[in-house]
């Protein structure tokens, strides 16, 4: 009985081990890939907006991007973290402001022109657009 528990605890640990293995090479591979993005990068180009949001509690933020894919709602969650206390109201656009974050900043600017709007500043390819008639 005593040979059946300490080769139990051996399996254990191999299988612990390799596991960590495995998880450190993986962190490794992904820390070496540049084409992945960090996710905590993704709030950077929606610096300097919360000056304009200074006592705006809610603006409009307009996509195009897929939100069953990980990195859009990542983003659209780190531009919330970045701009906080100023909430985002997602796919809105009845507002004063409006962030607009699409696939492309041409796309962006042909959903900007057809609302009526007026950009006012790009960062990123982030465009902030002011609507006239908004709340």
């Amino acid at each position: 009985m005593k040979k059946i528990k300490i080769v139990y605890l051996v399996c254990v640990f191999l299988i612990a081990g390799i596991d960590l293995l495995l998880a450190y090479g993986q962190a490794l591979i992904e820390l070496s890939d540049r084409t992945t993005v960090p996710l905590h990068s993704l709030g950077y180009q929606f610096m300097g907006l919360e000056g304009v949001f200074k006592d705006v509690h809610t603006v409009g933020y307009f996509t195009d991007k897929d939100l069953d894919k990980p990195l859009a709602v990542a983003q659209f969650e780190q531009a919330q973290y970045m701009l906080v206390p100023t909430v985002l109201d997602l796919n809105n656009t009845q507002y004063h402001w409006v962030i607009f974050d699409c696939t492309t900043p041409q796309i962006a600017m042909e959903n900007i022109k057809r609302l009526g709007f007026t950009p006012v500043k790009m960062h990123n390819g982030i465009i902030l657009a002011f609507n006239p008639y908004g709340e």
